[in-house]
């Protein structure tokens, strides 16, 4: 309380609280599919915090979109254009994504535990320090992708490409690589990678 001078009396006025529009957005606050599409196609980019958890995405465009700490536990993507969005530190776990793009998506330190990628375009995406633990992989193109210090320990990745990939400072631990293409990928093979050939 601060006390004001008004001629001879004092008043005291309570300090003021301001919430900043970053510290609103950082709340989590549960939306519906519909919503989301709504709220994108009347020119909104930022969701961030927001929660998405179990809903189901297809074949729509999120371009651009700021994600960042969103919840999509559980949440089905199927053909989602997510093009240089950024989902940094978002909770992914037990997702489904099939045939979505991720080209240049920022996916910093995000948790995909256990989520289920499907012929995924993840070229040039940024994963450092992503939680990968877990995850099946299947045909997903990951050419240029940044995976500094990433955790795939018991990832199971099939058909992946990883030409060109930083894969610097990686947990493999019971990985499992399955016709996997790493040509040209920075990768120091620790004795916990098992490569299989099927």
């Amino acid at each position: 309380m601060q006390p004001s001078d008004t001629g001879n009396r004092y008043q005291f006025t309570a300090p003021i609280s301001v919430v900043s529009q970053a510290d609103e957005s950082s709340r989590s606050r549960k939306i519906s599919s519909d919503e989301l599409l709504r709220l994108y196609k009347a020119g909104k980019r930022d969701f961030r915090g927001v929660d998405l958890s179990k809903r189901v995405l297809s074949g729509v465009n999120l371009k651009w979109t700021n994600l960042r700490r969103a919840k999509l536990y559980k949440t089905v993507l199927v053909g989602v254009n997510l093009t240089e969005a950024s989902l940094s530190e978002g909770d992914l776990s037990q997702t489904k994504l099939y045939s979505t793009i991720l080209e240049g998506t920022n996916l910093q330190r995000v948790n995909l535990n256990k989520a289920d990628l499907r012929e995924v375009n993840l070229t040039n995406a940024n994963l450092t320090r992503a939680n990968l633990s877990g995850v099946k992989l299947q045909k997903v193109n990951l050419t240029g992708a940044n995976l500094t210090g990433a955790d795939l320990s018991g990832a199971d990745l099939h058909k992946v490409n990883l030409t060109g990939a930083i894969l610097r400072g990686v947990d493999w631990t019971g990985a499992k690589f399955r016709e996997t293409e790493l040509t040209g990928a920075s990768l120091l093979r620790p004795s916990s990678l098992v490569i299989q050939s099927c």
